[in-house]
């Protein structure tokens, strides 16, 4: 008797101690994740390129780490925190599954291969279907991650069916088609079609999603997920009342809008500035509507606020190529509507965040780069440039690897990457980066500064030490961001 109270007060214990030993456990965790980090992300490009036998043994050596960890907890503590640790271990396991399952699509980008797994490998992915349409795994952030790769790499496939070539949201289409093949259970059915319909709203806007709507309104039993796609869709088409929307080019099917908003009195006599946002996301995402408040802002000030929907890679299944030349038929069409909105042609700003800053600065650089039903006669450079954390080299970049996979001449990057397309008499800039920019080095940015000074342009380039990628967020730098671009309009006798 004496024993079980003692080891009944043992286990009281126990119990009373988890949050401690689970803090001692992720404090563990931490630390192999830090050095999981430091050798996976930088390596990556090394790592996919290795045959798929050495490319798993590289993958183990930098799971074993963490399985050890949890391993030994579980040895200690499974009697008390049992469930937790098979969780863990779980979601461990669907972590670096997920890295193996992405190795057919990273290997061909970085070394120009096409391959596919193994029996054997994609033996131990397969194991992973019954997973699918369990609900309660839905808890688990490495679980659904899994899950978008695997709908990621089978949408790829899905696209190059006949059935998409007209439609304006392809990927979100193929999505939606999958879904019902592979979560036949409601609960699951329900949350990837919501997922789905909930970022495409935000990463990419209402256009054409009507139909989309009224399907998954039907379909769905959760009313939550409803009332939430509901409120997100009116919010988003409701933001697109209140200016003018135009169709400045046609082409393989899709009407690309230009977005204008007008001050409020128009002085016919007076021309006014304009300020064109061609939104960031890598080229695969970017919703027009995230400078709508930026271009009412500037309409409120006398100015004509622009924003440019161009073609993306998860919507329109396309390249930057495509972006570039949409940026460069986007400018020209301002040039060549300026009577009927009131433009002054000498005060073209156009401003862009990452790959947005890119399209800036192909609109001044890419002369060969243009639309065949594009009027040439009208120029497509802006008359100052505004970039945030842009793209310069997008023939050195790895991560840029996807953009040139399927043509014969890599080196064809080299006509819409900035570094490579500078010259004399460019119009002024203003550059913005962060040397923590773990999206874009620091240092192209700096080496594109560097070649600017040699070539004599006018140019500012600012450098804000520590800051991440998307500056424009960061309550730390935003506000430096906004006097650095006010400063610079000033100066240049815009503001």
């Amino acid at each position: 008797m004496a024993l079980l109270v003692i080891s009944l007060n043992s286990f009281s214990q126990q119990v009373q101690d988890v949050d401690s030993l689970r803090k001692i456990y992720f404090d563990k965790q931490k630390i192999v994740s830090n050095q999981f980090t430091n050798e996976y992300y930088p390596n990556r490009p090394q790592i996919y390129s290795l045959d798929e036998k050495k490319f798993i043994d590289k993958v183990q050596s930098l799971k074993a780490p963490f399985e050890i960890e949890a391993n030994n907890y579980r040895k200690l503590y499974e009697s008390v925190d049992g469930e937790f640790i098979a969780s863990e271990l779980r979601d461990i396991e669907y972590f670096f599954d997920g890295i193996i399952q992405d190795y057919p699509y990273f290997h061909q980008n970085h070394t120009g291969k096409k391959v596919v797994l193994s029996t054997e490998t994609q033996k131990r992915l397969n194991k992973h279907l019954q997973d699918f349409n369990n609900p309660a795994l839905l808890a688990s952030r490495d679980f659904k991650s899994y899950i978008e790769g695997f709908l990621r790499h089978q949408s790829s496939l899905e696209v190059e069916k006949a059935i998409y070539k007209t439609s304006d949201n392809k990927r979100l289409q193929a999505y939606l088609n999958l879904i019902p093949k592979h979560f036949s259970n409601q609960e699951c059915n329900d949350f990837w079609q919501y997922n789905y319909i909930n970022a495409h709203i935000d990463e990419w806007g209402s256009k054409n999603l009507e139909g989309i709507v009224k399907q998954f309104h039907a379909s769905c039993k959760n009313e939550s997920y409803k009332r939430i796609i509901d409120s997100l869709y009116t919010e988003s088409t409701n933001s697109r009342k209140d200016h003018l929307i135009k169709t400045y080019k046609t082409v393989d099917g899709y009407n690309l809008d230009i977005h204008i908003f007008l001050p409020d009195s128009i002085d016919k006599t007076k021309k006014n500035p304009v300020m064109v946002y061609f939104s960031g996301g890598s080229w695969t995402k970017g919703n027009p509507e995230w400078a709508f408040y930026g271009c009412a802002s500037y309409a409120k000030k006398g100015w004509v606020g622009v924003s440019v929907e161009y073609r993306l890679a998860d919507r329109h299944e396309t390249t930057p190529f495509e972006a570039v030349k949409d940026a460069r038929s986007a400018i020209r069409w301002l040039r060549m509507n300026a009577d009927v909105y009131n433009i002054d042609t000498t005060r073209i700003v156009a401003t862009g965040n990452s790959a947005g800053g890119h399209l800036v600065l192909t609109t001044a650089l890419a002369n060969e780069w243009n639309e065949d039903s594009d009027n040439l006669n009208y120029s497509a450079s802006p008359n100052l440039l505004l970039i945030n954390s842009g793209v310069y080299n997008l023939y050195a970049e790895s991560n840029t690897d996807w953009i040139t996979r399927d043509l014969a001449d890599k080196t064809l990057a080299k006509k819409i990457s900035p570094i490579h397309l500078l010259k004399k008499g460019l119009p002024p800039m203003l550059i913005i980066h962060g040397t923590n920019d773990q999206s874009v080095a620091y240092s192209s940015a700096k080496a594109f500064a560097v070649e600017m000074e040699k070539l004599g342009n006018a140019f500012e380039f600012y450098t804000l030490e520590g800051a991440p990628h998307a500056i424009w967020f960061d309550r730390r730098f935003s506000g430096k961001v906004a006097a650095l671009r006010k400063d610079f309009l000033k100066k240049y006798g815009y503001e």
